[in-house]
C-alpha cells in the first residue's frame, strides 16, 4: 500500500475492507488477523462509515424469509436480536444462511 495516499483514495479502501468483510461471513477478529489489520483501525472505519450516510437516501430492502417448524420446537420461545432499532425474532428451525444475510443488511443500513 502506497505510503500517501488522498483523504478520498484511503477512504475508499476502507469501503472496500468493510464490504469484504460484511460479505465474508467472519468475526471481525478474524477478518482483522487474515487480512493483517488493526483492529481499532477496523471499528474506527466501520463506526465512521456507518455515520457517513445521510438519513432518508436509502434504498429500502426487503429479505423474504421462510420458517418452518417441528413438534418438538412447540415449545420453545424465540430469540430476538436488536440491531440499532430493528428487532428480529428468531424462531427454532431458522436458516442460518438467511438469518446471517439479514442480519448483515440490517447492519450496514443501521
Amino acid at each position: 500500500m502506497r505510503e500517501h495516499m488522498s483523504h478520498q483514495e484511503r477512504r475508499e479502501l476502507w469501503r472496500e475492507r468493510i464490504a469484504a468483510f460484511y460479505e465474508s461471513g467472519q468475526s471481525a477478529s478474524q477478518f482483522c488477523a487474515e487480512h493483517g489489520l488493526k483492529p481499532h483501525q477496523f471499528w474506527y472505519w466501520l463506526r465512521r462509515l456507518r455515520n457517513e450516510t445521510v438519513p432518508g437516501t436509502h434504498d429500502t430492502t426487503f429479505v423474504s424469509v421462510v420458517t418452518t417448524s417441528s413438534p418438538s420446537d412447540a415449545g420453545r420461545s424465540p430469540l430476538t436480536l436488536r440491531i440499532g432499532s430493528v428487532e428480529i425474532d428468531v424462531r427454532p428451525g431458522y436458516d442460518a444462511s438467511t438469518l446471517a444475510e439479514l442480519i448483515r443488511l440490517v447492519m450496514h443500513v443501521c
